[in-house]
C-alpha cells in the first residue's frame, strides 16, 4: 500500500471538519494538464469538500543526492511564496478554511489540499502557479528552513522514523532511497542556498513531472484553471540500487527500538503486492492484526508493520517499540514464518474479507482517494491505485488464495534485515 506519512508539513497545518462518507463517486477519469502534466479525477458532487493533490518524481535528496532536505524545503518555499494575488498557496487554503499537506519521500513528492468546494478552482489555480511556475524568495526559503529545522529534531525522537530510514539506507546502496528525507543537523539544512532551492525547484516541478488528482466534489472543468506550466516529458519513476546482501546493524539515537525489513516485489508485479499487504494487514493492522492485538495487552510496547508499494522494488517494514524489544521481535518473525505455510480456508477468507473491508475504510474519503491516486501515478502504475474500485487492486485482492500468499512470503520475506536502536544521551542544538 501507499506508505504510511512520514513528514506533514508542521508549522503550516491547518484545521478542517471531518470529511463525508458517500457510495456516489464516478468512475475515475483523466486526462492531460492544459500546459503539460496528467491529471486523475475521482468525483463525488454528494460532498462539500475538495481533495486536490499534484505529486512529482523527484528525489527527496536532489538530484545529486548530496543535499537532503532540499525536496522539503523547496516544497515549502514554493507553498509559502506569494503569488501575482499577493498571497500564498499556502494563505489562500487558510484563508478557505482548508488544510495544506506536504509529504516527501525519498523518490516522490506529494503536496495535498482539502478545501470546502466552493474553493476548489482558485485552489488549483493558485496550486499550479506556485509550483509549475516557482518564484521562490529569500523569505520563503528561511520559513521552509526553519519548518525542516523543527520537523529534523523531532525526527530524532521518533523510533519509527528512525528505524525506517536506517532499514532504508542498509536495503538500498545508492540513490534516493538511501538517504534520509531530511539530514541530521540543523546546520545541514541552513547551508542549503536560494539558489540551490531555486534550481531543483526548476527540474523538479516541471508541470510535465506532475500528476494531479482530485476526489470529491471536484468540477472537471476546473483544470482549465491550470495556467502555469510548460509542455514536455515526465521522469520515469526513480530507482536505487540494492545492496547485494543487507546486514543486521546496530544504531544510537535518543529512542531505541527494533526495525525489520524484507525487500518485496515492485508496483508492476501487482498479485504479488498485493499479496503483501494482505499479509500487513492480516499481522499489523492497528487494533485488529494478529500480532498487534497480541502486544496490545502490553503497556508501552508496540509493533507497526506495513508494505510500502514502490516502483521496484517494495519493502515490508515493521517498527518495534516498548520494554520487550526483543520479545516483540520474535514474536513478529514466528507469525510471519509462520505464513510461509498456507493458512485453513476458512480462515483464510474470513481474513481476506477483513482486508478488502479495510482497504474500502481506508479509501473512503477524499483526502485519502487523492493522495491515493497522486501515489500510484507516481510510482508509475496508476492503474493499480485501490482507492478505485474498478482498479485492478481489487481485482487482484479478490483472486489472492491460501496457497498462493505462502508462497509470496516464501519468495520475499524468509530474509529479514534486522536494525536496533539502542538510546544514547541527546545532544543539544537548537531548530531556530
Amino acid at each position: 500500500m501507499k506508505q504510511r506519512v512520514l513528514i506533514a508539513l508542521a508549522a503550516l497545518a491547518i484545521g478542517l471538519a471531518p470529511l463525508g462518507i458517500s457510495a456516489a463517486a464516478d468512475v475515475p477519469t483523466s486526462g492531460s494538464l492544459p500546459h503539460g502534466g496528467n491529471y486523475v479525477l475521482y468525483r463525488d458532487q454528494t460532498l462539500p469538500e475538495a481533495a486536490i493533490d499534484v505529486w512529482f518524481r523527484a528525489p527527496g535528496a536532489g538530484y545529486d543526492n548530496g543535499s537532503p532536505g532540499i525536496a522539503r524545503i523547496a516544497a515549502t518555499a514554493a507553498a509559502t511564496s506569494t503569488l501575482e494575488s499577493g498571497k500564498s498557496l499556502y494563505g489562500i487554503i487558510r484563508s478557505s478554511g482548508g488544510r495544506l499537506t506536504i509529504n516527501v519521500y525519498p523518490d516522490i513528492i506529494g503536496i495535498s489540499a482539502i478545501v470546502p468546494t466552493t474553493a476548489g478552482r482558485r485552489v488549483i489555480a493558485a496550486m499550479s502557479a506556485a509550483f509549475f511556475s516557482p518564484a521562490i524568495d529569500d523569505t520563503a526559503l528561511k520559513t521552509a528552513q526553519r519548518d525542516a529545522a523543527v520537523l529534523s529534531v523531532a525526527r530524532r525522537y521518533s523510533s519509527d522514523d528512525l528505524l525506517h530510514d536506517a532499514l532504508f539506507a542498509q536495503i538500498f546502496t545508492s540513490g534516493p532511497n538511501h538517504y534520509p528525507p531530511l539530514p541530521e543537523t540543523v546546520n545541514e539544512i541552513r547551508k542549503i542556498s536560494l539558489a540551490d532551492v531555486k534550481t531543483y525547484a526548476k527540474r523538479a516541478f516541471r508541470s510535465a513531472n506532475a500528476t494531479m488528482s482530485l476526489a470529491g466534489n471536484v468540477d472537471p472543468t476546473w483544470i482549465e484553471a491550470v495556467t502555469a506550466g510548460a509542455p514536455g516529458s515526465a521522469d520515469a519513476p526513480i530507482k536505487s540500487t540494492l545492496a547485494n546482501a543487507p546486514a543486521n546493524t546496530s544504531i544510537t539515537g535518543n529512542v531505541a527500538g527494533i526495525g525489520i525489513a524484507w525487500t518485496g516485489p515492485p508496483i508492476s508485479d501487482e498479485r504479488a503486492a498485493t499479496a503483501l499487504d494482505f499479509v500487513a494487514d492480516y499481522l499489523f493492522r492497528d487494533e485488529t492484526g494478529k500480532v498487534a492485538k497480541s502486544v496490545a495487552v502490553e503497556s508501552g510496547n508496540y509493533v507497526s508493520g506495513q508494505f510500502i508499494t514502490l516502483h521496484d522494488p517494495g519493502v515490508m517494514l515493521v517498527t518495534i517499540g516498548g520494554d520487550k524489544p526483543a520479545e516483540l521481535k520474535q514474536i513478529v518473525l514466528g507469525a510471519v514464518s509462520a505464513l510461509s505455510t498456507p493458512l485453513d480456508p476458512k480462515a483464510f477468507e474470513a481474513a481476506r474479507a477483513a482486508f478488502i473491508y479495510h482497504l474500502a475504510v481506508d479509501t473512503q474519503n477524499p483526502i485519502e482517494q487523492a493522495d491515493n491516486l497522486g501515489w500510484y501515478a507516481a510510482e508509475g502504475n496508476a492503474s493499480y491505485a485501490p482507492s478505485d474500485p474498478s482498479s485492478s487492486y481489487w481485482q487482484r485482492a479478490n483472486t489472492l488464495d491460501p496457497a498462493y500468499v505462502a508462497s509470496v512470503v516464501k519468495q520475499y520475506l524468509a530474509h529479514p534485515v534486522i536494525i536496533e536502536l539502542t538510546a544514547s544521551p541527546a545532544s543539544k542544538e537548537s531548530a531556530s
